[in-house]
């Protein structure tokens, strides 16, 4: 077709387009397109201009949420255990990027090491670089699915002295997202006082809206809120107690070659918890900057992360013998002077099968032994006698037995702030109603029970609590998170120790008690104490363990006595020769502590005693 200038068209006029004889169904499809573009110009322009407009700014408007720091953890002395450092988190939406970005995120995990996860489509890679993160900032400036969030991180200031109190921080689960509001990416407290107080540590989220125009450049910033910094925690920890204590119990343990204990200091007065360990421990920056071997600790046979002190159930074996004294004179069944003999046994005749007599053993022959002495020297045969009877002597029975112990808070929970603790089990006639193999109660049952064995469970926490009890004639709740604080460090709750019973029994039946404990130390089953410049009173503990090939090793202590300060309790599983195990243990802590108490240590001198020689 030649070009046509405006003089032709004025000549030649509507003859012009006439020569064009277009379709009839193009010009109907001309005019039908002409008229549903100005219906949809009209709708959205003009009778849905609202709707429209406002999803437009919706889309130019972009919100990032401002991650709020957590709170400060502080030990009793308000020296920091944990703290917040910068950190910057890469989030990825990988059902919208290319698989080009998706290598390259890919590589940059391989490359520097670092920890991901996948939640609902979202890849969270933590703790990056700061070069990586503003490379990444600087490359998709305006791409949504590729954003760098500037967050925090927590910095422990130990590795794994205090991880089974502290705890650790994880995503979230679905119950808790719905629980707690959260979203999939948020951290939230997973063990210890981390996860007990999250709801105090964790801050209020801050955010901040940017205005983009049509090219995505940011015209302004709508509104900004700040992050606001999670309360703070002032522990009844004292760390510098707890880290050469852990230094202590960790070379103890693996020049001995033992796999597994504990160890807990409390104020006998207070309830506060002065020191916890539970042993094996973990480095706590697993569950931070070392998350690629999550799947190694969580596959430990020796459970790091199960706390043992408050969630272990043992057998306490004749660490329990003082309360079984305090009863049998609280309920007027023997005199503390009456002699009982001990020929290194006790026998029951058989009525099944006469002439074969059940046989209770004693860990030697003691001859004859007051209450003092059987507690001191731990007397099997004795405990036997008072808790089930023997002869003419009448013994308390399984259920006087259960009274004192319940009086002196076993078969409960204390009520620690600190998740998983068990309550333990006190067995009776009608809990072994339960066993199908052999329902019915025998004398045998009350016997094991007066020396600790049989179906007795208790916690390590428990064990603390009621020497404690017996120190003081009163029952405490143990707690670990002494005030909370706010930003400021205004204090906005203090725990008041909390002193659950008091005068629990005859001050002068505990008196008798309280000296044959502390004839253990100065004659009986823990001599090696006795040149302690501090005096110490308590009770070992020995229950057998796997078929009775091993022994469980327990000493339970509070000094100085008769007016204790400190009560602790240190525990070893699965040794071969019973209380023993910790004693040189027992005693290189009770130094350390101390030899750093303004008031005694003056008492020690360096030629004290070799703890090295000790071991």
């Amino acid at each position: 077709m030649e070009w046509i200038d405006e003089e032709i068209i004025k000549e030649k006029g509507d003859f012009y387009f006439k020569s064009f004889d277009l379709p009839k169904t193009f010009i109907f499809a001309l005019f039908l397109f002409i008229f549903l573009y100005v219906g949809a110009f009209l709708k959205f322009s003009v009778f849905e201009h609202k709707k429209w407009l406002a999803l437009a700014q919706k889309n130019q408007s972009i919100q990032f949420i401002l991650p709020a720091p957590r709170g400060v953890i502080f030990d009793r002395n308000k020296k920091i255990l944990v703290e917040n450092e910068d950190s910057f988190d890469l989030l990825v939406d990988i059902s919208k990027i290319s698989e080009s970005i998706l290598r390259e995120v890919e590589e940059v995990v391989k490359n520097y090491n670092l920890d991901s996860e996948v939640s609902n489509n979202i890849l969270v890679v933590k703790n990056l670089p700061k070069n990586v993160a503003f490379n990444f900032i600087i490359k998709y400036p305006d791409l949504l699915e590729v954003r760098v969030i500037n967050t925090f991180k927590r910095k422990y200031n130990f590795v794994e002295e205090f991880s089974n109190i502290i705890g650790y921080l994880g995503f979230p689960n679905e119950e808790e997202i719905k629980t707690f509001n959260l979203k999939p990416n948020e951290y939230i407290g997973k063990l210890g006082v981390e996860k007990d107080y999250d709801k105090f540590l964790r801050g209020i989220n801050g955010e901040i809206n940017f205005i983009k125009d049509a090219r995505a450049n940011v015209i302004s910033i709508k509104n900004k809120k700040e992050p606001l910094i999670g309360y703070s925690l002032v522990l009844t920890i004292d760390s510098d107690f707890q880290k050469k204590a852990y230094e202590a119990f960790k070379r103890y343990m693996e020049e001995r070659g033992y796999k597994k204990g504990g160890m807990l200091a409390i104020n006998p007065n207070t309830g506060e918890i002065l020191a916890m360990i539970s042993y094996p421990s973990f480095d706590i920056d697993i569950f931070d900057k070392k998350r690629y071997k999550i799947k190694e600790i969580l596959n430990d046979p020796m459970n790091p992360l199960f706390n043992r002190v408050i969630s272990g159930l043992y057998a306490p074996g004749s660490i329990v013998k003082p309360i079984l004294a305090v009863g049998a004179l609280e309920e007027k069944i023997i005199d503390p002077e009456k002699k009982i003999y001990s020929s290194g046994e006790l026998r029951i005749p058989n009525p099944y099968f006469p002439g074969k007599d059940w046989i209770f053993k004693d860990w030697k022959i003691h001859g004859y032994v007051n209450m003092k002495e059987a507690i001191a020297n731990s007397v099997n045969v004795y405990f036997y006698t008072i808790g089930g009877g023997y002869k003419d002597q009448k013994g308390l029975g399984i259920y006087n037995i259960k009274k004192y112990f319940e009086l002196f808070g076993l078969g409960r929970k204390t009520g620690i702030d600190l998740s998983g603790e068990k309550e333990g089990f006190i067995p009776t006639p009608e809990t072994k109603k339960n066993n199908k193999l052999d329902p019915i109660w025998r004398i045998g049952d009350t016997y094991n029970v007066s020396i600790g064995q049989g179906d007795l469970l208790v916690t390590p926490l428990q064990i603390a609590i009621f020497t404690s009890a017996l120190a003081t004639n009163k029952l405490i709740r143990p707690f670990l998170v002494q005030k909370i604080l706010d930003y400021k460090g205004n204090v906005v709750y203090e725990k008041k120790p909390e002193i659950l019973k008091e005068n629990l029994v005859n001050i002068e039946n505990l008196r008798i008690v309280q000296e044959g404990m502390r004839m253990t130390v100065t004659q009986g089953t823990a001599k090696i104490l006795n040149d302690f410049p501090i005096p110490i009173a308590g009770k070992s503990g020995s229950p057998h363990v796997l078929g009775k090939r091993k022994l469980n090793a327990f000493f339970a202590g509070y000094a100085p006595y008769p007016s204790p300060e400190i009560v602790l309790v240190v525990f070893v599983e699965e040794v071969p020769e019973g209380s023993v195990a910790t004693l040189p243990l027992f005693k290189e802590i009770m130094k350390i502590y101390f030899s750093n108490h303004p008031k005694y240590k003056n008492l020690f001198h360096e030629s004290f005693f070799d703890f090295e020689n000790e071991l």
